[in-house]
């Protein structure tokens, strides 16, 4: 199994109390299934993973699993500043039937290439040598560059080892990711190159801002995988359009007041993210509103 299409990094939902909010998550699972996702990606950089304890992650990732009952993958993101951590998670991701794992470089501190490879084979050591993982690269945050001589290294390697996630705002980069070993799957995380990604051969988005606009980010794909040129252009011109009103990620209350916007309300952010001004936050719904895109 490997991840295709529209995979959505779910944010976390908290109740007033600051406590993840299962019954919240259920219905977020149901409101992304509904509308047509191809994939769930719990416990992401948008669902803020740093700021979640390993046991509110595993409580997280055993939900969703549960709720999406085998309809659509579930890859349940394991990455963490620790190693150990990491393979705590990615044993328990196994434990709970979860599709696969991803897991990004540790990071804060600054890490050799042969540091992140061992970090990624302590983690492959837990896991069956049949079950899929992902790398996923996103230096802008972590510090630490996960370069394609070290990723073709681990893919050869590992075959279980299915593709990476590569949130670089680089196409080049991507196409370097797919030369790394025949058939290995690339699947974005800059919602900016859906279109010229998959027509370059990439296999989708792990799309932040599909979760708030998933009508249209699963169209955009759709189209860009029949190789329907013109509407996906069309249709990416849109989304990059909705990315930048939502800030790309770059402020998850928006995301979260925007799923509240939908109906599918999951309280707001952790501490020490700020929570979005009501206001300004109505006025870009009201922006993405006009553009009827869902």
């Amino acid at each position: 199994m490997r991840l295709k299409g529209i995979v959505v990094p779910i944010v976390t939902p908290f109740d007033e109390a600051g406590h993840v909010d299962t019954e919240a998550l259920k219905n977020l699972c149901e409101f992304l299934i509904e509308k047509g996702v191809h994939g769930l990606y719990p416990c992401g950089t948008t669902g803020e993973a740093v700021l979640l304890t390993t046991e509110e992650r595993k409580l997280i990732a055993k939900v969703v699993v549960e709720q999406t009952g085998g309809r659509i993958p579930v890859f349940v993101h394991v990455g963490a500043a620790t190693t150990g951590e990491a393979v705590e998670l990615a044993k328990h991701a196994v434990e709970i039937g979860a599709d696969g794992i991803a897991a990004v470089t540790p990071f804060y501190f600054g890490y050799s290439q042969e540091a992140l490879i061992q970090y990624y084979e302590e983690i492959l050591a837990v896991v069956p040598a049949d079950y899929p993982v992902y790398l996923y690269n996103i230096p802008g945050c972590t510090g630490n560059d996960l370069l394609p001589k070290s990723v073709q290294y681990l893919a050869e390697k590992y075959p279980n080892i299915i593709g990476i996630k590569n949130s670089m705002p680089d196409l080049i980069r991507a196409m370097e990711y797919i030369e790394c070993r025949e058939n290995f799957s690339v699947v974005l995380g800059n919602d900016l190159l859906i279109a010229p990604g998959v027509l370059v051969g990439c296999d989708g988005a792990v799309s932040g801002n599909a979760q708030v606009a998933p009508e249209l980010f699963v169209k955009l794909y759709e189209a860009a995988a029949a190789k329907d040129v013109e509407t996906a252009v069309e249709l990416q011109k849109k989304a990059t359009l909705v990315a930048k009103l939502l800030r790309n990620g770059g402020d998850l209350s928006l995301f979260k007041y925007g799923l509240a916007h939908r109906g599918v309300p999951v309280g707001d952010v952790r501490a020490p993210l700020k929570k979005v001004d009501p206001q300004e936050a109505a006025e870009i719904m009201a922006k993405i509103d006009e553009l009827a895109v869902y």
